[in-house]
């Protein structure tokens, strides 16, 4: 019976550590895109000195500002799985070591 439990969070982990991995590889793609955008800006800065120049690098700007957001916002994110999955784990393995000291003796005690 102790092992329906942890099998579930086991699952349950396969799937977090799974979704995470995407989310890691959509990151990444966007980290590629803040990289351009910083080379995009600096190329207009340079070559394009004009209101629609500086309105462009300000769209930039405001893209790579809500870029920072989101990598701080997934940084956290990653901290409280991580303490989460541990607590998980944590008491996964206490379960399984507090019911072996079970036996059918003390549920006849609890029983009665």
């Amino acid at each position: 019976m102790s092992e329906a439990p942890n099998a579930n969070l086991k699952i349950s982990s396969a799937v977090l550590t799974q979704t995470l991995n995407e989310l890691e590889e959509h990151l990444q793609t966007m980290e590629r895109a803040y990289t351009q955008s910083e080379d995009i800006a600096n190329q207009v800065a340079q070559s394009m000195v004009s209101a629609a120049g500086t309105k462009f690098i300000a769209k930039i700007e405001n893209w790579q500002r809500g870029y920072r957001t989101v990598m701080a916002e997934y940084k956290d994110l990653v901290d409280a799985v991580g303490t989460t999955s541990k607590v998980m784990t944590d008491t996964a393995g206490e379960a399984d070591a507090n019911m072996d000291l079970w036996s059918g003796d003390v549920y006849d005690v609890l029983s009665k």
